[in-house]
């Protein structure tokens, strides 16, 4: 799955408004595209449903997450 396909992902399980302009790696998951715990929660669910990762096994890595790159990163690792 490519970077494109992840930001993708992302993009529809966050707000339609933070999302307008697309999301794209180097962007910050709480500054830029105003994720909050609840956004995250959805990010997760949708990135295991769309994946098929155990996204849940590893919420804790998500949570620590600052950046779209950083999200990328375990949806790769998983």
């Amino acid at each position: 799955m490519s970077d494109d396909e992840i930001c993708r992902i992302i993009a529809s399980a966050i707000a339609q408004k933070a999302a307008k302009k697309g999301v794209s790696p180097e962007m910050s998951l709480r500054g830029d595209l105003g994720v909050d715990s609840l956004t995250l929660v959805s990010i997760v669910f949708v990135l295991g449903e769309k994946t098929g990762i155990d996204a849940f096994g590893r919420v804790e890595e998500f949570v620590r997450a600052e950046s779209v790159a950083d999200i990328i990163k375990v949806v790769r690792q998983s």
